[in-house]
């Protein structure tokens, strides 16, 4: 991570401790068991199952901070790119803002790092993202701060999704929506679409969730079977 970003992340960690006027410290967070780790519409464990923590803290004022960590393994063992990765530790520290009664703006700084590569390949890169939570729906624009996929990549790219969870009647159960598209043309050559489609329901403390997640024809020529739509499911204990 170069000085600015450092800076950056030093100046939102410093809002965040405590001092006069900003009040309560609330924190967050969850453990997670899944059948497939997927983000963008792409497994990044190799179809394999994955354990997961989120944990972070965040102050009345609108300061936040957390950490998401979660098995990894990107690249195909039989590929000959294949770097050992073995654990995604993700940092993130950001600033939330009400707009109005009903509308929330966010502005958040990610660091994705890859531990466990061996090969000298490197996979850590740097996400700028702003999130508006409404009635309608969550509305994303991110943009990578240096080559995304480290040295897979050859440029930054930009992401633009939208999330919505629909309740369904009095059931308890919940639908959730995500339609993504991840402009990585400069950087890997191809732009595409990812979806996530899925039903979630509590079960005693634990929320269980079955979903369809994959990408368009252009994911699939860009990461293979990986990005291929599949069923996954996952369990999520809150705390």
């Amino acid at each position: 991570m170069n000085y600015l970003l450092k800076s950056l992340f030093a100046f939102l960690l410093f809002g965040l401790f405590p001092t006069q006027g900003q009040g309560e410290v609330n924190y967050f967070g969850y453990i997670a068991a899944t059948t497939d780790h997927r983000a963008y519409g792409v497994s990044l464990t190799q179809k394999d199952p994955a354990m997961q923590l989120h944990a972070g803290l965040a102050t009345e004022n609108g300061f936040y901070v957390g950490t998401f960590i979660s098995t990894f393994n990107f690249i195909d063992d039989a590929s000959p790119y294949e770097a050992g990765e073995n654990l995604e530790t993700d940092l993130y520290a950001g600033y939330r803002f009400g707009l109005s009664e009903e509308l929330v703006l966010s502005v958040t700084l990610y660091q994705y790092l890859i531990q466990g590569t061996d090969r000298g390949i490197n996979l850590d890169f740097t996400e700028l993202m702003i999130d508006l939570y409404s009635p309608y729906g969550q509305f994303s624009f991110s943009h990578t701060l240096n080559d995304i996929l480290g040295d897979l990549s050859q440029d930054s790219a930009y992401r633009v999704e939208y999330n919505k969870t629909l309740a369904l009647w009095d059931t308890g159960l919940s639908l959730d929506i995500q339609l993504g598209h991840w402009n990585t043309k400069d950087a890997l050559g191809e732009a595409y679409l990812y979806y996530n489609l899925g039903i979630s329901a509590p079960i005693g403390p634990v929320m269980a969730c079955i979903a369809y997640n994959g990408t368009d024809n252009s994911g699939e020529a860009l990461f293979g079977d990986i990005a291929e739509g599949t069923y996954y499911a996952k369990l999520t204990w809150a705390f």
